[in-house]
């Protein structure tokens, strides 16, 4: 991938300078982009890796992506940290990469709560979001229509993993992974006849999520009401609630309230979720 063709691919589509760094190989592209955040390097910027020897999920969880035939990206941009809508960051990032599979004509998308993509009930991308709270710091369009310092700027470094092409991946290597599938797969099976490249879906995906960004405080409540509309993988589906102490739940996942919180129905009563991993089972009857 290049960085100067990206770069220019988001300038003419966004209308703003991104700074994008292309790597060969490094640890993580979230790790590398917060301590360009904690060294103060002007926002918003991005990087790429053909290689990523630990990537990461949430919880800690490890993210297998094979070298050179898929897609590690990181985004770091600036919010307002006293934004009440943050929270529905994750479900807007994941529309972005919903439109970007739907670019290329990949159908039955779905977004598995709260930062999993799925095509046809397999695991296609996840997204990793962190935050670093830092002063001083401007993006370049606050810095020419501004002028002044933000009071209550927050890095927030938006990690996605997108399955392109899997079929290297060494399976005895990664251990026990959820079904997953990935773009050229999906092609095959959709019968979709337009070839598309790597480095374009990078392109597109890298285009979408800066336009989700700069477009969130007015979007974020609608991007909420698109998901629970047309996207929401686990509503009315079995589900098992896993905790971080071992404990598990089961019920019925009923969608999300307005804070994007999961609702999940347990032994006849509704109750609200908001950081757990879900394992969907089968629809009740």
């Amino acid at each position: 991938m290049r960085s100067d063709v990206l770069e220019k691919a988001v300038a003419e589509a966004c209308g703003i300078g991104v700074s994008l760094t292309v790597h060969k190989s490094i640890d993580s592209t979230n790790s590398w982009s917060m301590q360009q955040c904690k060294s103060g390097r002007t926002m918003p910027f991005a990087c790429f890796t053909e290689s990523q020897t630990m990537g990461r999920g949430r919880r800690g969880k490890r993210w297998y992506l094979p070298a050179n035939s898929n897609i590690a990206m990181s985004v770091c941009w600036s919010f307002d940290r006293l934004d009440q809508q943050l929270h529905l960051l994750p479900i807007s990032i994941a529309l972005a990469i919903v439109e970007t599979l739907e670019r290329f004509k990949i159908a039955k998308v779905q977004i598995k709560w709260p930062n999993d993509v799925y095509v046809q009930g397999k695991k296609i991308a996840g997204i990793l979001i962190e935050t670093q709270v830092i002063k001083g710091k401007l993006m370049e369009e606050e810095v020419i229509n501004n002028s002044g310092l933000k009071k209550h700027q927050l890095a927030v470094v938006i990690g996605i993993g997108l399955n392109f092409d899997m079929s290297s991946l060494n399976i005895s290597d990664a251990g026990v992974l959820p079904a997953f599938t990935d773009i050229e797969s999906e092609m095959a099976k959709q019968h979709i006849e337009y070839k598309v490249s790597r480095e374009e879906v990078a392109s597109v995906l890298l285009q979408n999520v800066v336009s989700t960004c700069q477009r969130f405080q007015q979007n974020a409540e609608k991007n909420l009401q698109q998901f629970y509309a047309h996207y929401d993988y686990c509503k009315n589906k079995m589900v098992d609630l896993m905790f971080e102490n071992g404990d598990i739940l089961s019920g019925i996942a009923r969608g999300v309230n307005e804070n994007a919180e999961l609702i999940v129905e347990i032994n006849g009563e509704t109750r609200v979720f908001n950081s757990v991993d879900v394992s969907v089972k089968a629809s009740p009857k």
